[in-house]
C-alpha cells in the first residue's frame, strides 16, 4: 500500500477512536460515578504518563525500519488495554488502568506523526492532505458517539472506541510500499540530549507548550461544561465536529493559505487565535458565539501544529525529526498537558467555566518570545 493511502487509513482509526475518546471520556467517567475534580485527576495523571510512554518507546524506535513494527504491537496492546475498562469501576483501578493505557496508545500518534515526517522527506508526502483524513475520522467519531450517547448511554463511548481499535489493529498489518527508510548521517549528533541541549529546540518546547496545552480545560472540561448548560450530548457531538471541519480546511488548504509563512508567524497567529477562542468561551455558552470559537480550532490548534511541523521539518537534519516528534509528544501534548488538565479540573470544580480565562493568560508570552533558527531549511 502507498504511503499516502497506509498512513491515511492509519490516521482515520487512530482519531475515530479519539473522537470518541477525547469529547466523552469525562462523561463516561461521570457514569462511573466519578466527580469532575477526580475525573481531573485521572484525566490529568493519564497525560502525564504519557510523557514516560513517549520517551521509552519512541526512544527505542528511533529509525525509520522500526516505526511500523512498534505501531502493530503498541495497537495489539491498547485494544487490550481498553478491554479491560468493562471490567472495572472502582476510582483506584481506573487510575492504574487509565495509566496502563495511556502509557501505550497515545504513542501510536507521534510514531504516525513521524512517519509521516520520514514520508514528507522520502516521498514528497503532502502532510496536510494526509493529517485531513485523521481530522475527518475524528468528526466521523464525534458526532456519531455523541448521537449515541444521546439515545443509548455513555457505555457508547467505550464501544466505539473499541471498535475503532479493531479496525486500528488489522490496519497496522497492511505493508506500506515503499517502506521507510532510515535517512542518511549527517554527522550531527542523534537524540534527545541534543536536542535538550539546544537553545533554539527548548525554546521551541516552551512555545508549543503554551500554545497546545492552552487547549486543556477545552480537551477536559468543555463537554461537561455545556451539557451542564443545558445543551443535549448530540449537540456536543456536533460541535466538536465544527472545530474538527475547520480544522479538515486549514490542514487542506495549508500549503496554499500558509506556503508564505515562517514558524514563528505561525506561532503567532495560533496565539491570537487561542487568547481570542478561550476567551469567547470565559465569557459565554450562546450557541452562536460557541460556533465562532470551534471555527477557531483551524487556527489554535492546527496553525500551531502546522508551526511545529514546519519548524522540526525545516529546521532540523532528517535524523533528527524522530526525536523531536517524541519530544514534542512528550513534552506539550503529554506533561505540560497533565499538569494543566489537572488545574483546569480544580478550577473547573471552583469556578466553571471562567477556568479558560487562565488559558487565554497562558498563552500571553508567545507573543514575546522567539524561537531562532537552527539549521538551514530540509525543504
Amino acid at each position: 500500500m502507498r504511503p499516502f493511502s497506509w498512513l491515511s487509513l492509519f490516521l482515520i482509526a487512530i482519531y475515530f477512536v479519539y473522537g470518541a475518546y477525547v469529547p466523552f471520556w469525562s462523561l463516561w467517567l461521570e457514569s462511573k460515578g466519578i466527580s469532575a475534580e477526580q475525573i481531573g485527576l485521572l484525566i490529568g495523571l493519564g497525560l502525564g504518563i504519557r510523557f514516560a510512554g513517549n520517551l521509552l518507546i519512541m526512544g527505542r524506535a528511533n529509525r525509520a525500519t522500526l516505526l511500523i513494527p512498534t505501531c502493530r504491537y503498541l495497537a495489539v496492546l491498547s485494544l487490550l488495554c481498553y478491554l479491560g475498562f468493562y471490567w472495572v469501576d472502582d476510582f483506584w483501578a481506573l487510575l492504574a488502568l487509565m495509566l496502563l493505557a495511556n502509557f501505550i496508545y497515545p504513542t501510536l500518534l507521534p510514531l504516525s506523526e513521524a512517519l509521516a515526517a520520514r514520508m514528507m522527506l522520502q516521498v514528497k508526502l503532502d502532510y496536510g492532505k494526509v493529517r485531513l483524513w485523521g481530522s475527518a475520522a475524528f468528526i466521523v467519531g464525534s458526532t456519531l458517539v455523541g448521537a449515541l450517547v444521546q439515545h443509548y448511554g455513555a457505555s457508547w463511548v467505550l464501544h466505539a472506541m473499541i471498535l475503532g481499535l479493531l479496525l486500528l489493529t488489522g490496519l497496522s498489518w497492511l505493508p506500506m510500499t515503499p517502506a521507510p527508510q532510515d535517512a542518511p548521517s549527517s554527522g550531527n549528533k542523534i537524540g534527545f540530549r541534543s536536542l535538550l541541549t539546544d537553545k533554539s529546540f527548548l525554546i521551541f518546547l516552551l512555545v508549543v507548550s503554551l500554545l497546545q496545552g492552552s487547549h486543556a480545560a477545552y480537551y477536559g472540561f468543555s463537554a461537561l461544561y455545556w451539557k451542564a448548560h443545558g445543551y443535549a450530548e448530540n449537540v456536543i457531538g456536533y460541535l466538536w465536529a465544527l472545530g474538527v471541519m475547520a480544522e479538515i480546511g486549514m490542514f487542506a488548504l495549508s500549503r496554499r493559505l500558509l506556503k508564505g509563512f515562517s514558524y514563528q508567524q505561525l506561532f503567532f497567529i495560533g496565539g491570537l487565535g487561542c487568547v481570542l477562542r478561550w476567551t469567547l468561551l470565559a465569557n459565554t455558552t450562546e450557541l452562536a458565539w460557541l460556533l465562532v470559537a470551534q471555527l477557531l480550532h483551524a487556527v489554535t490548534f492546527c496553525v500551531s501544529h502546522l508551526g511545529a511541523i514546519r519548524y522540526m521539518t525545516q529546521q532540523l537534519p532528517a535524523e533528527q525529526v524522530i526525536p523531536a516528534q517524541t519530544l514534542y509528544a512528550a513534552f506539550p501534548a503529554g506533561v505540560v498537558m497533565a499538569l494543566l488538565t489537572a488545574v483546569a479540573g480544580f478550577g473547573y470544580q471552583q469556578v466553571q467555566g471562567e477556568v479558560f480565562w487562565l488559558m487565554a493568560m497562558l498563552v500571553i508570552p508567545v507573543f514575546f518570545i522567539r524561537v531562532p533558527k537552527r539549521f538551514m531549511g530540509q525543504g
